[in-house]
């Protein structure tokens, strides 16, 4: 390491080498930089130092280096300048300095003695620069070197206590996760002897055809059919998961690939390590998962995740759900935070591909995951671990299944059959909440069904029992109900239960009774729901028409004006508004709830000849007339403009 306080005080108390101003480089436009060189013994250390002028500076007559630079003892570091003088020390290499590509090429040694000094110091009879920005390279490939052996000095250290992996992975791989097939030479009437890829024993099935589905009556497990001159053909793999216990109590999750091929209908499992997981509680009691892949090219392993050549697409080596590998389980999580975590008996119902590190971060975050699992509620579960559980009301200081899910004790075993999953859960809990007659009955009407939403507003007005039973009538009389546009009206009962929300909505705006049974179950409820719609409608322009009114009548008595052969007109009406913008092929139509809300007026010019043939629209906003259009939106005319503009002043003002 280079000595920064003797370093500074030498240049300090050494001046740099000027410069002569006459000097010729001074003047060579194809260069940035000029350096000197010399030799000193700095801190008792033979040390090149390097004086780096700019050019242009020291043309000017500013003779003090902008860098100066220190290379000894297999270490480099330069002291750079400051336009006010100041100074700081810069670790850059020679080729960086200027942080633009290719610096050394815009310097040139002050004489030929210095480029001497450089190649003698180094040993080197390169050209140019060549000499000092080799030697550079090699140190920051040593500094390079290094860092990397201290990287994987800790990334071996961290693989050591790792017990071997289990003698027997490679069979329970190729019986338990692999593909099991029927290899079988020549069917005759559907039968044919072979041979089960999975225990190796041989059987006779009927029904025998390639690609066809049996099951081993040895190992009971399916088969797929495969005639003998096809099988060398298959390769099968899949992605599989070891636990294991470190010697410092770590839990570590091994990712195993596992491939199978055929040779002479001999099935060999060929399985390898990808990547591993360290996983621990800190200090917070929050789960902390480090990451390692096994680099192939390198030969070592890597922290972190596999870097993904094809984003967005699937790749075998970094996936990191598999089979779990059960054997050693009990070992594995003994004496860990883990110790009493379920994951065989979640495994061993779905039997699929899993990942390891979500579920035992929830089994942490979810005191009660143990007990849901336990008691059979493993779609629950699942959603705990996979999907966070957002939103979902879950007591879990509580012991008693139906506590836990806040549901009522008789319901905890219709929940626990039908293996009740989040969404239908926070469902069912609403119903609880309002307790709810014939709930269960609901929700498997609503699973059957698949209606997931807008049931509420229906339940406020009668029993689940009386819903269903109308919500059926009506589906069975309305199910085949055509548009105007010869597509289905309800496809589903979903559309019908959304129908029948929207109707309850207009009851209630319109004012209807819905303790009328007439009201609340119409005969007919796609006629009821468009009348109401219509009458909703009406009220709503009825509305619109009485602001409209009320509007205009207040200024009806002051904006009546006519001169040179044109007048003003003030709409009376709504649909009068609507005509002039057809009429004249504009939006004026569009402004009309703007008209009842008070924020614009709207007039018609029309010539005093023809005053009932649309003939310019003006919109007038605070006094002024923001718009004149005629047909098609043409602009006014000068007579218009000047009419309008008179308007403005002699009526508009005073009003």
């Amino acid at each position: 390491m280079l000595n920064k306080k003797a370093l500074r005080k030498f240049a300090d108390g050494s001046p740099a080498p000027p410069i002569p101003p006459d000097h010729g480089l001074l003047h060579a436009q194809q260069i940035d930089y000029i350096v000197r060189a010399d030799v000193k013994i700095i801190d008792r250390h033979r040390t090149l130092v390097l004086y780096i002028y700019d050019r242009k500076q020291a043309a000017g007559g500013d003779t003090a280096p902008v860098w100066t630079m220190f290379q000894a003892c297999g270490a480099y570091i330069t002291l750079a300048r400051r336009p006010d003088g100041t100074t700081f020390w810069r670790t850059a290499a020679f080729e960086k300095l200027a942080n633009c590509w290719g610096f050394a090429s815009k310097c040139a040694f002050y004489s030929s003695r210095d480029q001497n000094r450089v190649s003698r110091y180094f040993h080197d009879d390169s050209p140019d620069f060549a000499p000092l920005v080799n030697a550079q390279d090699k140190i920051l490939n040593r500094h390079r070197q290094e860092r990397e052996r201290r990287r994987d000095n800790a990334v071996r250290a961290r693989m050591k206590g790792l017990p071997a992996l289990p003698r027997d992975l490679a069979h329970w791989a190729h019986r338990n996760v692999m593909p099991a097939y029927f290899i079988y030479n020549h069917a005759r009437n559907g039968k044919a002897a072979g041979i089960c890829s999975s225990c190796g024993q041989e059987a006779a099935l009927s029904g025998v055809k390639h690609n066809a589905k049996g099951i081993c009556p040895h190992c009971g497990r399916t088969l797929t059919m495969k005639p003998r001159g096809r099988i060398a053909r298959l390769y099968d793999r899949d992605t599989c998961q070891v636990i294991q216990q470190t010697k410092t109590g770590e839990i570590v999750v091994r990712i195993i690939k596992a491939c199978c091929s055929y040779w002479d209908e001999k099935p060999k499992t060929v399985v390898y390590e990808s990547a591993r997981q360290f996983i621990r509680l800190d200090r917070d009691g929050i789960v902390k998962c480090d990451s390692y892949y096994y680099s192939y090219a390198g030969s070592k392993w890597k922290h972190g995740s596999r870097p993904v050549p094809f984003p967005y697409q699937y790749h075998f080596e970094l996936d990191m759900c598999g089979h779990v590998y059960c054997g050693n389980l009990s070992r594995s999580l003994r004496g860990t935070p883990w110790q009493y975590c379920p994951v065989r008996i979640f495994y061993e119902h779905f039997r699929g591909p899993m990942e390891m590190t979500p579920f035992l971060a929830a089994y942490v975050d979810h005191p009660r995951l143990e007990h849901l699992i336990k008691t059979g509620f493993y779609n629950l579960a699942s959603d705990l671990a996979y999907r966070g559980g957002y939103g979902l009301e879950l007591d879990e200081a509580q012991k008693r299944t139906h506590r836990i899910l806040r549901v009522g004790a008789e319901d905890v075993d219709y929940l626990r059959n039908m293996d009740i999953d989040l969404s239908s859960l926070k469902t069912f809990q609403d119903y609880c909440r309002r307790n709810l007659k014939d709930r269960q009955r609901l929700l498997t009407w609503q699973l059957d069904k698949k209606v997931g939403r807008d049931i509420e507003p229906a339940l406020e007005h009668m029993t689940a029992h009386k819903f269903i039973r109308y919500m059926e009538l009506q589906y069975s009389a309305l199910q085949y109900r055509l548009t105007k546009y010869k597509t289905p009206r309800y496809p589903s009962m979903q559309d019908l239960v959304t129908e029948y929300r929207d109707y309850l909505n207009m009851c209630r705006k319109l004012g209807y009774d819905t303790l009328n049974s007439f009201v609340l179950y119409p005969k007919d409820l796609q006629k009821a729901h468009d009348n109401a719609a219509h009458r909703v409608k009406v009220k709503a322009d009825a509305q619109l028409r009485r602001d409209f009114t009320a509007a205009m009548k207040a200024i009806t008595r002051h904006l009546d004006f006519e001169m040179n052969g044109m007048k003003i007109l003030i709409p009376s009406n709504p649909d009068e508004i609507i005509a002039e913008g057809q009429a004249l092929h504009h939006c004026v139509g569009t402004y009309v709830e703007r008209v009842a809300k008070h924020e614009c007026i709207i007039l018609f010019l029309r010539q005093s000849g023809s005053p009932d043939k649309p003939f310019f629209t003006v919109e007038i906003r605070n006094r002024k007339a923001v718009q004149v259009r005629g047909m098609r939106n043409c602009p006014a005319t000068p007579d218009v403009q000047a009419f309008v503009d008179h308007y403005e002043k002699q009526i508009l003002s005073a009003a």
